[in-house]
């Protein structure tokens, strides 16, 4: 039988190619990019797990919820997971905002919990910190995952202060510790915590509370012989946060002592010393004090043995001392007093607390007044010294009549004062104090008594009206003299007179016969006299009209006066017409 003959059908996608009796498709090159596109697209679109597996590796998931929870300078780290524990491990980095790299968090590499602890110890506290962790199993490692940053200062916890106890027969010594002592979280905060101590008789149950910002507190007025138990809790005041509390300690207080304490300490002023004195009931013992800066007790630690002496208050055998102030070189310090006799000394009395702004007097203060007709105004300023500050004062003044006794008194925390409704031309007098009313509730001695004469009333109105009077009519008297001017000046541009100046008018009237002898300022003419004889004295002038008579002059003198005429007319010996001898 023949075999039958291979017979292909053609489709216009593909070519076949004969083998044998097999055929191959032959796909056009536009179709096989096409293909090895899709099977791109199908591997990348499958499971991630499946291609990890396909390249040894496996896929893991980044842990969750990651927070760090801080006591004082101790941290720990924490984490979820959603991998199985135990078949993965962990690590951890940090990051500040200083830093430009990750580093990697000791002690917290390759762990196999969920939480790992570390330090603080040499990180800046106060600014912003970022911690993120992974999981690892092998060689495969997943995403990083990174918590929220936080400022580590903000977010710790303060852990309990530390506590040490001593006793004494009647007394509890308390030594506190700042919390995380020796840390970096608490280290600038000494003086920012407040404690709260409570203590309670065992037997009783009884509490009583203490709140200080003293390292060291001795609690007092106990029974001896009885077991006390205390606690401590710290409170940063700024931050308003609160510790938990200290673990309870208990101790005994001793045997009563044989030699009582010295009590109810007290301390006056008496100019630049201070007298210190004390209640004591046996007779026949000495005594010696000392001193203590105050902020000694505000930093943590013991500072017994920083406590001096007293020169002057060593070994007196009086419930009394005297000391200059400038023994104790701080503002606030404390001062304790102990009996002794020989050998046998007492317990140390209570530690009292000095301000030395209380023993401070504050000197009188100084007046300034300015009087005006009704009123006085007054400024009171205060004599400033090194030991007294003029600020946080109240202010007092009092005032009166020079001539009665009845004072008038103002209060206010200004130092000016406006003294008003008062009578003209009237002797007052003032006086003024201050107060320290803000901490210690002390005042000055009064003022010198400083007396003003307010001015006068209406009687300086009349002046005032004059003056006022005097520059009115001055200035009347200018404006009528600047509007007759003005008026002048008008009136000889726009109406001037239609009358010629007399130089132009004496050529056409006739000048009058008596005023020959006397020269105008417009006539600028020379007069002449021709002597003829010792008897007639003519005079030669201008011209006359036809037919008009001469005025005949007498001579008294014979002699030639020198002056001739300048006539034209006058020329040769003759006389001229009309020239007569008097009669």
């Amino acid at each position: 039988m023949a075999a039958l003959p291979c017979v292909s059908s053609r489709a216009p996608q593909r070519r076949w190619r004969r083998r044998g009796c097999e055929t191959t498709p032959v796909w056009p090159p536009e179709t096989m990019l096409a293909l090895l596109g899709a099977a791109a697209l199908v591997l990348v679109a499958g499971e991630p797990r499946a291609l990890l597996a396909a390249a040894g590796g496996e896929d893991l998931e980044p842990p969750e919820d990651i927070d760090v929870y801080i006591i004082d300078d101790n941290c720990i780290l924490q984490w979820n997971s959603r991998e199985a524990v135990g078949n993965v491990t962990f690590s951890a980095e940090y990051r500040t905002e200083e830093m430009e790299n990750w580093l990697k968090l000791p002690g917290c590499q390759h762990i196999t919990g969920t939480e790992c602890k570390f330090s603080l110890l040499d990180t800046n506290v106060y600014i912003k910190i970022s911690f993120r962790v992974r999981a690892e199993k092998g060689k495969s490692t997943s995403p990083w995952n990174e918590g929220d940053p936080f400022i580590p200062f903000l977010k710790a916890h303060i852990g309990p202060p530390g506590v040490r106890l001593e006793a004494e027969d009647k007394a509890v010594l308390v030594y506190i510790t700042r919390p995380g002592q020796g840390a970096n979280m608490w280290a600038r905060d000494n003086f920012s915590f407040r404690y709260k101590i409570v203590i309670w008789q065992k037997s009783s149950g009884v509490t009583q509370i203490i709140e200080t910002t003293n390292y060291t507190e001795r609690i007092l007025k106990l029974l001896p012989e009885t077991t006390y138990c205390l606690k401590v809790e710290a409170m940063h005041m700024f931050l308003r946060k609160h510790s938990n509390s200290s673990a309870v300690q208990c101790i005994n207080t001793t045997v009563a002592d044989k030699m009582p304490v010295p009590e109810n300490l007290e301390l006056d002023a008496d100019g630049e010393s201070y007298v210190l004195s004390w209640d004591y009931a046996s007779p026949n013992v000495s005594f010696r004090a000392q001193w203590l800066p105050s902020y000694l007790k505000s930093i943590s630690g013991d500072h017994s043995d920083k406590w001096e002496a007293i020169p002057t208050c060593a070994e007196v055998r009086t419930t009394r001392c005297v000391f200059p102030r400038d023994a104790v070189h701080t503002g606030t310090f404390f001062l304790r007093v102990q009996a002794s006799d020989g050998d046998n000394t007492s317990f140390w009395s209570e530690e009292k607390f000095i301000n030395s702004q209380k023993y401070t007097s504050i000197p009188p203060p100084v007046l300034a007044v300015t009087p005006s007709r009704d009123s006085l105004l007054v400024y009171v300023s205060c004599q400033d010294s090194p030991s007294t500050e003029c600020h946080g004062l109240t202010y007092e003044v009092s005032f009166w009549k020079n001539t009665s006794n009845t004072k008038t008194k103002m209060v206010k925390g200004s130092p000016e004062f406006t003294i008003g409704d008062l009578q003209p031309r009237t002797l007052y007098c003032v006086q003024a104090r201050v107060h320290s009313f803000a901490v210690w509730n002390k005042s000055s001695s009064f003022s010198e008594t400083l007396c003003k004469e307010t001015r006068p009333g209406n009687s300086s109105q009349p002046w005032i009206m004059i003056a006022l009077s005097t520059v009115i009519f001055s200035a009347l008297v200018l404006v009528l003299y600047a509007g007759r001017s003005l008026l002048k000046y008008l009136s000889y541009v726009y109406f001037a007179s239609p009358k010629p100046p007399p130089s132009i008018d004496e050529f056409f009237s006739e000048p009058s016969s008596k005023n020959l002898l006397f020269l105008t300022p417009e006539e600028h003419t020379e007069r002449c006299f021709i002597i003829e004889n010792t008897d007639t004295v003519a005079v030669a002038g201008e011209s006359q009209a036809p037919g008009e008579d001469h005025r005949k002059y007498s001579s008294q003198t014979s002699q030639d006066s020198g002056n001739y005429s300048n006539e034209e007319g006058s020329s040769g010996g003759d006389s001229g017409p009309g020239l007569r001898p008097s009669d």
